[in-house]
């Protein structure tokens, strides 16, 4: 068995990759994982951090530079959020935060920008990129829409119709849902069931954060959206 890294070790990753919150750092954490165990841990080098609400961003890359590891050891950056309701909105408030901390700023998502450290001669490699498309088309939207378009279970339309069907209904006789793309989904976590479905094995998500439900293979890790996070992970790898 290999030997577990020492607290040491994970902070000399030389690739940050900044999260909005909790759902999503674990949600990256997981997908870090499975990408190791099927790329001979190529993807090794990264680590996560959470920089809380959006609002924290600015306090999250002041305490990059206060890293003992910042002048030799790391060497890119990647900023991870929601779109939410406004997905311009949610790029100007990225590059804002970016160019506040005198960090390298990529016009758009998805695309990397190189240039100097602040503070420090040395290079960095700087992205950025939103849920839910994780692309350079960015639209509103959360990881909860990415999850829900693309859950692992078999048939998983048949019982999302029926979701939203009571979602539908709930809403036409005064029930509000200021984050419905979070209510169908945790709705979804709450109807599943560990025995099996006409012979095809499932599991329970009953209670679930986002992150469990990742780590538990509630969700499809194998799809075009995040082979596109992939491909940004290996371009602004060092």
């Amino acid at each position: 068995m290999a030997k577990p890294k020492s607290k040491a070790e994970e902070l000399n990753k030389p690739n940050i990759i900044l999260c909005e919150g909790a759902d999503a750092y674990y949600f990256i954490i997981w997908y870090l994982d499975w990408l190791k165990k099927r790329n001979e841990n190529e993807f090794e080098n990264f680590r996560a951090v959470n920089f809380g609400g959006n609002e924290e961003l600015n306090r999250a890359l002041k305490s990059i530079l206060k890293d003992p590891n910042y002048d030799d050891s790391i060497k890119s950056l990647l900023i991870i959020r929601d779109s939410e309701t406004d997905h311009k909105a949610a790029i100007q408030s990225i590059q804002s935060a970016l160019e506040t901390a005198n960090f390298p700023i990529p016009q758009k998502p998805h695309n990397v920008a190189e240039g100097l450290k602040p503070n420090y001669s040395q290079n960095i490699k700087v992205a950025f990129t939103l849920f839910p498309t994780l692309s350079e088309e960015s639209k509103i939207g959360t990881l909860e829409d990415l999850f829900i378009e693309n859950l692992a279970e078999n048939n998983v339309e048949n019982v999302l119709n029926e979701v939203d069907k009571f979602v539908n209904y709930l809403k036409t006789n005064g029930r509000n849902f200021g984050h419905i793309h979070k209510s169908k989904l945790h709705a979804y976590f709450a109807i599943t069931d560990e025995n099996s479905v006409n012979g095809v094995a499932n599991n329970s998500y009953i209670g679930a954060k986002v992150g469990e439900a990742a780590r538990d293979g509630a969700f499809n890790f194998d799809f075009k959206t995040m082979n596109s996070l992939k491909s940004l992970f290996l371009e602004i790898m060092c």
